[in-house]
Formats: structure tokens, sequence, C-alpha cells
């Protein structure tokens, strides 16, 4: 039985022709890519804030507040360095589906963008001051926080234009 060339696949191996089922494959587009290296990036700064060493005053480490230091510059408590942790996971876990990454990564920057507003309006010592904070750890969270957020517009947008789907 001879098969006809009209049931052979005309697409590349994994591609179906459909942009909205292609954006979703196993490659991903932009938007995956974007949220692979922010999860990725944030799940590295969790863990690097319980490193001796890469962290300093690592002995003076609380759960709230601390004294210790990423890189010697950023405030890091269990709590923040755990939150970061928890964060990069959760997007690198939605990463699988284009929708979802971009909802979490959108999510997770505004979350870091309030953590950074949070933390500069803060009174050190009151009863909201559960995250360690410096000037510049509150950078940070807001640099990570419109990078992300940023990045993941700029990704969507190129989503669209590769995939015509998004």
């Amino acid at each position: 039985m001879e098969t006809s060339r009209a049931a052979l696949p005309s697409q590349p191996y994994g591609r179906t022709g459909d942009p909205a089922v292609d954006a979703v494959g196993t490659r991903g587009g932009p938007v995956r890519r974007h949220a692979q290296a922010t999860g990725a990036l944030l799940t590295l700064l969790g863990v690097l804030g319980f490193v001796p060493g890469i962290t300093a005053n690592y002995d003076e480490m609380g759960f709230f507040r601390s004294d210790a230091q990423l890189f010697g510059v950023f405030t890091v408590s269990v709590v923040s360095s755990a939150l970061l942790f928890l964060y990069g996971v959760t997007v690198l876990a939605f990463a699988g589906s284009v929708r979802q990454a971009h909802k979490n990564v959108v999510l997770h920057a505004l979350v870091l963008i309030g953590m950074g507003v949070a933390g500069a309006g803060i009174v050190a010592n009151s009863p909201a001051d559960v995250l360690p904070t410096n000037p510049a750890s509150n950078w940070l969270y807001l640099a990570l926080g419109v990078i992300t957020l940023v990045g993941g517009h700029v990704s969507r947008q190129r989503q669209v234009q590769r995939h015509g789907a998004f």
C-alpha cells in the first residue's frame, strides 16, 4: 500500500501548522524562554541567599530581620531568600504553557515591585517590617520587577509577531 504525499506532515517534526498550538510546543517561544530565564534567576538568587561566603554575615541571618547580606550588599533573611526561591520555582513550573508563563511572570513582577516599594516605605522595627530591607535590596526588588515586567511585555509582542497568536 502506497502512502500518498498529502498524508505526510508538511511541517517540521513537532509542528502542526497551527501557530497557537506550535507556540506551546516543546521548544516554546519568547514568552516561555523569558519565563524560564526569569525563573532560573529568581531561583538562583534564592539559593545564593542561603550560601555562606556568598552571603556575608551568614551567621547573623534571621527568619525575618537579618544582618546577612547577599554579595555583601543586599540584605537577606530566611523569608526573603525562601520567597525568591519559591517565586523562581513557581515561574519555572508554569513555563510549560505560554499563557500561564506570561501570567505568572507578570504576577511575580508586580509582587517584586511591591516588595521594593514596601521596603522603601516600611519603618524599621515596625510590625510591618517582615522583610529585611536596605536601599540596595529595595532597588534590587524594583529592578527585578520592572525588568521582568518589561521583558514579559516584549516577549509577548515577539510571541504574537512570530506565531500570530497568544
